[in-house]
């Protein structure tokens, strides 16, 4: 590396074919792709070529193109991510509702729960489902979110669908019966992870064909965009188009990168010609990787590659398949995906506690899974087998007060074991799972302190976002 150049050095000569990714972005090697970076770099004072911002020129043609591909009335391209996007939604739902109420589930995105501390929204959380022996969250059940919507009255209703690990609910069925409940509810998916699946009919239904009113997309993690590349899509009816776009005015960047957005229609392109074809490999490769992993009389007992149909039978009622998310028996994913990085140079998705997610990304192919199963064949072989105990993640949510309120108010830091009965003035997230344990406004109980006790234990395998690292102490609301 070079350290005058340490970003450029790297991306120019250490990221290449010798890396096997098992991770975003997945990028098919024949989607249409943008020439020249520099030398076709040019800003929005090219006047004639339309505003991304305004929608309108070349930018509103290409928008067109992909409301169609993705089975909406109207799209618009972003190039923060769904971070970006989230916070666009929220704000134009926040200005067009006013006295706005949302229902989601726990497995939010960091974006939703910080746009709705700086829009005042208030939010009510579903209490989450978490399956401790495979460690993920497992979506709610469609009977729990009508019940909310019951009990809060909530005008908007957003769904994190699928999961970072592809479980899905039934969202035809979600959306026909809130719709019965309450046909003005404003149905809303954070469909990240799903941005493939309006061009295959082996993945989960897609939001937009559901039914939803509106959904955001991440292109950039499985639909061939670039890092950074977003979509959102909706129909008419629930959503006013104009506090949408004044949204998207506002938080748009007024410099956005051409080459990104222009990604967006090569992705487009591609997968509304190739996506059905190359996804459908895709999940074969997948089925492949699992085979060889639960067919390896070197890893039987120890390593364990779930089946997507248990994951429907048991906890959804659908599963993107092109995910695999291997189980391990007594052994640390963090120290196996380590060594795979450090040794192998081979990227995982994700890692946990005791499990690794691999993505099956446009750019794998079978030689990939073979050298990747060797691998934790030889490491395996190598590491000792270690005794992991980990408490039952706390269901419980009582909110006191709105995160908005809590976040204004004065605060004290004091021991977790003190914490009892007090007011969370912060948000606490551990990994596994990736869902809030308790989010600013809520009351602390003994079941939280227990648990985080027990983290404390764990530290090296597992991550919490805490102000205090060391999840000593915590920051609560002054009494």
């Amino acid at each position: 590396m070079n350290t005058d150049l340490p970003l450029l050095s790297v991306f120019n000569n250490g990221i290449d074919n010798t890396i096997t990714r098992w991770c975003t972005p997945s990028i098919h090697p024949s989607v249409p792709r943008v020439r020249g970076i520099y030398e076709n770099d040019i800003s929005v004072s090219y006047h004639s070529l339309g505003n991304p911002s305004m929608d309108n020129g070349i930018f509103h043609q290409a928008n067109v193109l992909a409301a169609k591909a993705y089975g909406a009335q109207h799209t618009l391209f972003s190039v923060n991510g769904s971070t970006g996007s989230n916070f666009m939604v929220l704000r134009a739902l926040k200005n067009q509702l006013g006295n706005m109420k949302m229902l989601a589930q726990r497995n939010v995105h960091k974006s939703i729960s910080v746009a709705t501390e700086d829009y005042h929204i208030d939010v009510e959380y579903l209490d989450p489902h978490y399956e401790d022996t495979l460690q993920i969250f497992v979506p709610n059940t469609i009977e729990e979110i009508l019940e909310g919507l019951r009990v809060t009255h909530a005008n908007v209703l957003l769904i994190t669908n699928p999961t970072y690990e592809g479980l899905s609910m039934d969202l035809t069925a979600l959306v026909k019966a809130v719709r019965a409940f309450k046909n003005d509810v404003i149905i809303y998916i954070d469909e990240a992870w799903g941005a493939h699946f309006p061009f295959s009919d082996r993945m989960p239904t897609c939001a937009m064909k559901a039914g939803a009113d509106i959904c955001v997309q991440s292109t950039h993690k499985q639909g061939c965009g670039l890092q950074q590349t977003s979509m959102i899509h909706w129909n008419d009816g629930r959503i006013d188009i104009s506090w949408l776009k004044d949204s998207y005015k506002s938080l748009m960047t007024t410099s956005p990168s051409f080459h990104l957005l222009a990604s967006l229609d090569g992705s487009r392109y591609f997968m509304e010609k190739e996506g059905a074809e190359v996804i459908g490999k895709l999940v074969d490769l997948a089925a492949a990787f699992r085979q060889r992993v639960n067919n390896s009389g070197f890893l039987r007992g120890k390593v364990m590659a779930i089946q997507a149909e248990d994951l429907t039978q048991n906890f959804c009622a659908q599963t993107d398949a092109t995910k695999v998310l291997v189980h391990l028996h007594g052994f640390s994913g963090m120290e196996l995906a380590k060594k795979l990085e450090d040794y192998y140079k081979i990227i995982v998705e994700k890692y946990e506690a005791n499990n690794i997610l691999f993505i099956m990304t446009f750019q794998n192919t079978k030689v990939d899974v073979e050298r990747t199963v060797m691998a934790i064949e030889t490491e395996i072989a190598k590491m000792l087998p270690e005794s992991l105990h980990f408490p039952k993640f706390p269901a419980r949510i009582e909110k006191r007060m709105s995160s908005f309120v809590a976040k204004t108010k004065e605060k004290d830091t004091v021991r977790i074991e003190d914490s009892v009965g007090r007011v969370v003035a912060e948000d606490v997230v551990p990994y596994p799972p990736g869902i809030p344990l308790l989010v600013k406004g809520e009351v602390i109980h003994q079941e939280h302190v227990a648990y985080l006790e027990q983290l404390r234990k764990t530290k090296d395998l597992l991550t919490v976002i805490i102000t205090d690292e060391s999840v000593n102490t915590i920051n609560v609301v002054k009494e």
